[in-house]
């Protein structure tokens, strides 16, 4: 459980950093500055699957616009999947822990150790559209 409160503290950071318009750094520069990079890496693949889903759900209103990348991609689907998923009734757990596609393709991410950094950048892209902060 340390494990991901420590990670998720971390994310919530460099997204905060992220939302400053001052900030010139990508998210992959400023999460290596940071040591989220790191992190990230000695995460247990469940602790990644699980904030990736949380920003998910947190974020599931927010418009994500096109993608020019694989990150932004798998952000906006995990996000638009949140948001019918509510839409539908379903609650954050519901959405957290049901094996429908949008867990696998979190699970995938998570779990494939040879590329961090796609799954890095969508957790940073979604933490950052959250709007009021993320919840406990």
């Amino acid at each position: 459980m340390l494990d991901l409160y420590m990670t998720r503290a971390a994310v919530t950071m460099t997204a905060n950093l992220l939302r400053m318009p001052a900030e010139c750094r990508s998210p992959l520069q400023l999460a290596a500055d940071a040591g989220l990079t790191e992190l990230w890496r000695h995460a247990a693949p469940e602790t990644r699957r699980t904030l990736l889903l949380q920003a998910a759900w947190e974020a599931r209103t927010a418009f994500l616009a096109d993608a020019d990348d694989d990150a932004h991609r798998y952000a906006a689907y995990l996000a638009e999947a949140a948001n019918i998923a509510d839409q539908r009734g379903a609650t954050r757990r519901e959405f957290t822990d049901r094996m429908d596609p949008h867990f696998l393709l979190a699970q995938s991410l998570a779990f494939d150790l040879s590329d961090l950094d796609t799954s890095l950048v969508a957790v940073l892209t979604l933490a950052i559209r959250i709007p009021a902060g993320w919840q406990a």
